[in-house]
């Protein structure tokens, strides 16, 4: 007796249906929201970690957990970098954000003439990757610097940015002083006296009669155009504090007291300074980012390749004493 043809149907949906709650609806590799990591992806990607493990000397995925092969620990380092990186490509599509082309090949380039043309030739061919290859990892790494830069940012806000400028204007002014060093305060009061109205000539040919400062009979306490912070911190705060042509009252340091007097200075503008700013924060912000990533989009790992931590956004190695794991051992 033959049986109908939406009973076959039926049949076909429930085996698929039951599959599915069996396991092996489960992606090749990983999937991120809609977006399916597939073994072709990873083991382009894993290539490509061994290049770069290869020219800096290093096992590929660094250090092992305990009972795992150098592969498997490959595979997780490689498809951690998938993960991330899927996890911010509409965030920076939707903002714009790409790596110039520029600045790609300027980090093919050094990276070349760090390790030589023919080092990362051979590198390139004996893992069958293209310098295209290298080209885009080169995109997607830089692209995610300036999507990580962006949140941080976002989170942080312009107003607390510039305060921190502010506040640590030493780090982003340059100055060229001349200055006058003695022992007491009492003598620095008197010198201020002396020289508070004077040129900056008249000024170095005090310093030369008065300073103690080793060397000022011939330098007239001229200082080199340098980083504000590289003075003693009460030095760089009362200069950088001047306007040029204008002399300090006596400042204090560990040298003696000081009378300093403003030849010039430079302040990198805040718009340049603020990639500096945010790069000690952007971690932090950018990983409670991707917490809120793995929430919202879903992240799913074969559990072949490792368990998926939402924490650190990252795969770990699953082992049968995991607790937290199915029992699946890393893949060589």
């Amino acid at each position: 007796m033959s049986v109908p043809r939406s009973a076959r149907v039926l049949v076909v949906l429930v085996v698929a249906l039951a599959l599915s709650a069996c396991g092996m609806g489960k992606p090749e590799v990983a999937r991120v929201g809609d977006q399916d990591i597939e073994d072709v992806d990873l083991r382009r990607a894993v290539a490509l970690e061994q290049v770069l493990a290869d020219l800096q000397g290093v096992p590929c995925g660094g250090e092992t957990a305990a009972g795992e092969s150098e592969g498997a620990a490959c595979n997780r380092i490689a498809l951690s970098r998938e993960l991330v990186w899927l996890a911010v490509t509409d965030y920076a599509d939707t903002k714009g954000l790409t790596a110039a082309t520029k600045d790609i090949e300027g980090a093919v380039s050094g990276l070349e003439t760090q390790v030589g043309a023919d080092v990362l030739s051979k590198a390139l061919d004996a893992h069958d990757v293209t310098r295209d290859d290298l080209f885009e990892l080169g995109r997607r790494i830089l692209t995610i610097n300036a999507v990580r830069s962006a949140i941080a940012e976002e989170q942080i806000g312009t107003a607390e940015l510039r305060a921190q400028y502010e506040q640590r204007a030493v780090e982003f002014t340059t100055v060229q002083a001349d200055h006058i060093l003695v022992e007491t305060q009492a003598e620095a009061r008197s010198v201020y006296q002396r020289v508070k109205d004077l040129t900056a000539a008249e000024f170095v040919a005090v310093a030369r009669r008065v300073s103690i400062e080793p060397g000022a009979k011939d330098s007239g306490g001229e200082l080199p155009s340098s980083p504000a912070a590289q003075y003693a911190p009460e030095f760089a705060g009362a200069v950088v504090a001047l306007e040029p042509g204008e002399i300090s009252q006596p400042v204090h340091t560990q040298f003696g007291w000081h009378v300093i007097y403003l030849v010039d200075k430079e302040v990198q503008p805040f718009a340049e300074a603020k990639a500096g700013l945010l790069e000690p924060l952007a971690d932090d912000e950018f990983m409670v980012w991707l917490k809120d990533r793995a929430k919202q989009l879903g992240v799913e790992v074969n559990p072949r390749y490792g368990r998926f931590r939402p924490e650190t956004f990252s795969v770990s190695a699953v082992r049968s004493t995991d607790p937290e794991g199915d029992g699946a051992s890393p893949t060589p």
